[in-house]
């Protein structure tokens, strides 16, 4: 993650022990992996307006994800203004370190009440802010702001992402909508359509000889439960070899399809194992799940990693029984990509593979009764599903896994904002709580 960094003292007020202790902030977020821009301590507000400017024209050439202002001893004001006038409402991390211990005395510059003078204005400006600080003689505890050192790189990374969507939902999922606008205005994300007659087009246009080519090379290592139609797997293959080359040529970051039964009545396939195969490098979810995807994009800005989505089944005794009907991106597996044929309710093929348990982040984003956007969150853990299946589908048993939540049962019910839940593994809720409050939403 990349900072701007500032120091606040006022003019005259013990400005060498205030450097020594902006200094020691800095190097603490440097060696938990920040890079930081450093536009030193400024106590002068007639001297610092270069030192700002220097740092926006850094923001301006590489952004920074957030701004690290160290009251380093009480402050006024009047530099902290120039800052919020040039920067507008870029989230802050606001830092106040202890005084060093002498001889059995504290040596303070009293950077608390620099706070309750910077921290009311930071508010008052809408100013996204963590507040960190450290007793006398300890060094800052960067537990609460690298979590949202990691949502701003997040919020910062969605300005401009271009999530695909292919397709329209046959299913008129209504969980599943979306505002393009509002969308763009909340998140800065965009949304582009490509219609399943272009992708059928494209698909045709690929050669036999490089069709064969790809299939052996990316299915290596799978198995088969039983042999799936050859030509919905060749189908399956062509798919994504499209979508892949469009994903790359427009750069979107995730993938939806639309699905199950529209792909599969109109082209003789599922799109799990397209799916599949968009998971090893993008954010991938089924049935235009555009508020979804979006979720799974978050995740994995937070956490970086590839994220995937499961569906509810069952309430159990103390956990739900999650999972997909046919999909899962390969670095939530248990083992290799294992097949099936579908051949009753869909026509196609899917995968089968067991999920690894452990510790998952479960994330939704949906709306409230008034339209406003909100997040629903839960940490838990993932083991081993009881025996089932879906009845319409039949056995073997799906991609799934028994998920038991930190919060109770019933409360993660209540709360449910559609039948997907974005999935990482991990736990990332306290990302996920300052994601939200970057951005202006409600976690639930």
């Amino acid at each position: 993650m990349r900072i701007g960094a500032i120091g606040l003292c006022d003019p005259g007020y013990a400005e060498e022990a205030a450097r020594q202790r902006y200094r020691g902030v800095l190097e603490r977020f440097q060696a938990a992996g920040a890079q930081v821009a450093d536009a030193g301590l400024h106590a002068d507000e007639a001297k610092s307006p270069p030192a700002v400017a220097n740092l926006l024209a850094q923001h301006a050439s590489e952004p920074f994800d957030a701004l690290l202002l160290v009251q380093a001893a009480w402050a006024r004001p009047d530099v902290l203004l120039q800052i919020v006038r040039a920067f507008g409402r870029l989230p802050v991390v606001l830092a106040a370190p202890g005084g060093p211990i002498a001889e059995g005395v504290i040596q303070s510059t009293a950077p608390l009440a620099g706070v309750g003078s910077t921290l009311p204005i930071l508010r008052g400006h809408g100013i996204p802010c963590e507040l960190v600080w450290s007793v006398p003689g300890r060094e800052i505890d960067l537990a609460a702001a690298m979590p949202f050192l990691r949502a701003a790189r997040a919020v910062r990374r969605l300005r401009g992402a271009k999530l695909g969507m292919v397709g329209f939902g046959d299913m008129r999922l209504q969980t599943t909508a979306f505002d393009v606008r509002r969308l763009h205005e909340t998140f800065g994300v965009e949304v582009e359509s490509v219609d399943m007659l272009q992708v059928r087009q494209a698909m045709d246009a690929l050669g036999a000889g490089e069709l064969a080519r790809r299939r052996e090379e990316l299915t290596a290592g799978w198995s088969w439960q039983g042999r799936p139609d050859e030509a919905a797997v060749d189908r399956a293959v062509a798919m994504f070899l499209v979508l892949d080359r469009w994903a790359l040529e427009r750069g979107w970051a995730g993938v939806s399809i639309k699905c199950p039964t529209g792909v599969a009545a109109a082209m003789g396939m599922t799109p799990c194992l397209v799916g599949c195969l968009l998971a090893r490098r993008l954010h991938y979810v089924c049935e235009n799940d555009i508020p979804g995807l979006l979720t799974q994009v978050i995740l994995g800005h937070l956490s970086g990693q590839p994220s995937t989505y499961w569906e509810l089944y069952e309430a159990l005794d103390d956990a739900l029984l999650l999972g997909c009907c046919g999909f899962a991106a390969e670095a939530v597996l248990d083992e290799p990509v294992k097949v099936r044929g579908f051949s009753e309710f869909l026509a196609g093929a899917g995968c089968c593979s067991r999920v690894r348990g452990g510790d998952y982040t479960l994330g939704r984003l949906g709306n409230d009764r008034a339209g406003r956007y909100v997040m629903h969150c839960v940490e838990g853990r993932a083991g081993p599903p009881p025996p089932w299946c879906e009845v319409a589908l039949g056995p073997p048993q799906h991609p799934s896994v028994s998920f038991k939540p930190d919060k109770p049962l019933g409360g993660v019910l209540a709360a449910l904002l559609a039948q997907h839940f974005a999935v990482v593994a991990g736990r990332w809720a306290a990302e996920m709580d300052r994601f939200a409050r970057i951005v202006g939403i409600e976690l639930v």
